[in-house]
């Protein structure tokens, strides 16, 4: 066998396992690294979901970030997909609200101010927006693109293992998340098939304001 293609399929691997380690560290140093407040929580998001793999793709892979989600891509793909997952997320919304007890345990009911349209704007565009926008970045960028030019859309499966382990580490694996764990796997079609992050964060942060807004009239 040819000792250039053994040592490049191990040099392969030796980086797969390296990023492995990388995005596991940035998931678990979010989780344990101690905040107090909401600016330092803000600070440590972005440093750890944003910063640290930019300067990963950067400085280790040279890359370009166009190649992890953050350009046009095919808009064509986007508003192919992006119907048939609001069809599939519409059915599962449904469910959730029908057959579960999300209505009764979910956060957002706590806070006075939500019910006042311009505060819940507030909250959506403060607050939901950044999550999201992180969110994709990290998971539906840097992680399933990574793997996308290693195994294909197998990535997108990859990708959602990630996120569940991300709130589990986080012990936020419960109701309240539950349409961001539910959104996951559609967010990340919708990249993988559009080359783009742009249609996956419009289809995640429209899905969330809608089930917020479905939730608020319902619990009034």
């Amino acid at each position: 066998m040819n000792i250039d293609f053994i040592n490049k399929r191990k040099s392969i691997n030796l980086e797969i396992i390296v990023t492995s380690i990388v995005i596991l560290v940035c998931m678990i140093l979010f989780s344990f690294f101690p905040v107090k407040g909401i600016f330092q929580q803000v600070v440590l998001s972005i440093v750890f979901l944003f910063l640290v793999p930019f300067l990963y793709i950067k400085i280790v892979f040279k890359d370009k970030l166009r190649n992890f989600g953050l350009q046009a891509g095919s808009w064509k793909e986007g508003f192919l997909v992006i119907p048939i997952c609001f069809l599939l997320m519409a059915g599962l919304v449904y469910t959730v609200f029908k057959y579960t007890g999300f209505r009764e345990y979910y956060f957002l009911g706590d806070y006075s101010f939500t019910q006042d349209f311009i505060y819940l704007f507030i909250y959506e565009f403060a607050v939901v927006n950044l999550w999201v926008a992180l969110y994709e970045f990290f998971f539906r960028g840097f992680v399933m693109f990574y793997f996308g030019k290693k195994i294909g859309a197998y990535s997108i499966f990859i990708q959602f293992l990630f996120f569940i382990l991300f709130f589990n580490i986080l012990e936020k694996l419960n109701m309240d998340n539950i349409f961001y764990i539910l959104i996951a796997p559609f967010a990340g079609w919708i990249a993988y098939k559009s080359k783009s992050l742009v249609y996956s964060y419009f289809f995640s942060i429209i899905v969330l304001v809608i089930v917020d807004i479905i939730y608020l009239k319902l619990a009034k």
